[in-house]
């Protein structure tokens, strides 16, 4: 590992970007198209519409959720340092279970919706000398390709983040041509909101009738009565009538408008979940019944992305992250020559303990009471042998239980 470097210079890459006020625009599937082509451009690509449409897409309650629950299983899951032996390196791992690598894990997730993305590691604790922070680079201000951070959208000239003395401080997550899943599900998340804007102005239209008053009348005065009158029905649901005055209320007919908008926003949700999970029989469990047996393969076909998407971060960190820590910081000395990976390990819980350990008894064994007190946080005393008396004097044998 020949490259060495510190974190001693004066102004960092991402300081040159200039701050940009993010609004929501109306997004229809034309934008979508159009943006998807600038994205997609062979020479100079431009990202900036379409991660704004993504930003708008994401304020979908259903989308954020299963996108959320996706990541969350391994920003939660447990992991390990462990050396060329297998053996735990605790010392090293407590270094890992900081905030900035809660944030690392959760941007290298959203990448595989987001699509390319470039993560910066360069604030140091002054004292500890420990990370502080992994940041998000905004992707409409990174040229993938040329590998480059620029000061504002459409910029060819900036700081390399690829190559040379910054190399160490950058992690860029994902292909250079990678937009992410959300340019496939952003359709269905337009048509979602579209349906939902149309029933609410369905609402506004029909949710109180229209009604009319028929009079026989000919004056003025008394049409503007009734007009009057007809304009504080609303509050008031009381009128006075004269002769042969009435009035009528419209009746909707045709198509059941619940049916209508309802059925197609559960199935906008139903196809975003099938792209993001490979299922929706998990996500909503008020649209879909089925047999345990049928939602358990489902949860599995879910399972299977969650254990890719493990598989890759941990690519991830040890062919771009160890050693890049050991360059930034002689904190994380030696990090890189251990291995990270997922500790599939099972904790059972106190009430699962105490079985074993009555199991175990039962069986003749001596239990360490020292190791129920600490797993169950039940205060045990002694131990009684099945079908004896307390001895609390008698040498106690520890079981190596794992």
């Amino acid at each position: 590992m020949a490259k060495t470097s510190k974190n001693n210079f004066e102004n960092r890459p991402s300081n040159i970007i200039l701050p940009r006020s993010k609004t929501l625009s109306v997004q229809t599937i034309k934008t979508w198209k159009d943006a998807l082509e600038l994205a997609s451009l062979a020479e100079n690509p431009m990202r900036a519409p379409l991660l704004e449409l993504y930003e708008s897409v994401l304020l979908d309650s259903h989308l954020q959720s299963i996108i959320e629950s996706r990541s969350l299983r391994v920003i939660r899951s447990k992991f390990k340092l462990v050396d060329d032996a297998g053996k735990d390196n605790l010392e090293m791992m407590k270094l890992l279970e900081s905030r900035w690598f809660n944030r690392f894990l959760h941007h290298a997730m959203s990448a595989k919706f987001r699509g390319s993305t470039v993560i910066e590691l360069w604030d140091l604790d002054p004292e500890t000398f420990e990370l502080k922070a992994a940041n998000y680079i905004p992707s409409e201000n990174v040229l993938f390709r040329a590998g480059l951070i620029v000061k504002e959208v459409g910029d060819e000239v900036g700081y390399p983040y690829k190559e040379g003395n910054y190399e160490p401080f950058y992690i860029q997550v994902g292909t250079n041509n990678d937009l992410g899943l959300l340019k496939n599900i952003a359709p269905d998340a337009l048509s979602k909101k579209f349906a939902k804007a149309a029933w609410v102005e369905y609402v506004e239209k029909y949710g109180i009738p229209p009604r009319w008053v028929t009079t026989d009348s000919y004056s003025d005065t008394r049409h503007q009565e009734l007009a009057n009158m007809m304009d504080s029905m609303v509050s008031n649901h009381w009128a006075v009538l004269q002769g042969g005055e009435t009035i009528d209320v419209m009746n909707s007919t045709g198509t059941d408008a619940y049916s209508t908008f309802d059925e197609l926003i559960k199935r906008m949700n139903s196809e975003m979940s099938k792209r993001v999970l490979g299922q929706d029989g998990t996500s909503n469990s008020n649209d879909k019944a089925g047999t345990y047996g049928s939602l358990q393969i489902m949860q599995e076909v879910a399972d299977d992305r969650h254990e890719a998407d493990k598989t890759d971060i941990r690519y991830l960190i040890n062919d771009e992250l160890l050693w890049r820590l050991e360059l930034i910081s002689p904190a994380y000395k030696g990090i890189s020559n251990l291995k990270f990976d997922w500790d599939e390990s099972k904790e059972m819980s106190p009430a699962e303990i105490v079985q074993v350990a009555v199991d175990l008894s039962t069986a003749g064994y001596e239990v360490d009471l020292k190791y129920l007190v600490e797993k169950t946080g039940i205060p045990i005393t002694a131990f009684r042998p099945v079908g004896g008396t307390v001895d609390p004097t008698a040498e106690k044998k520890s079981l190596n239980a794992k």
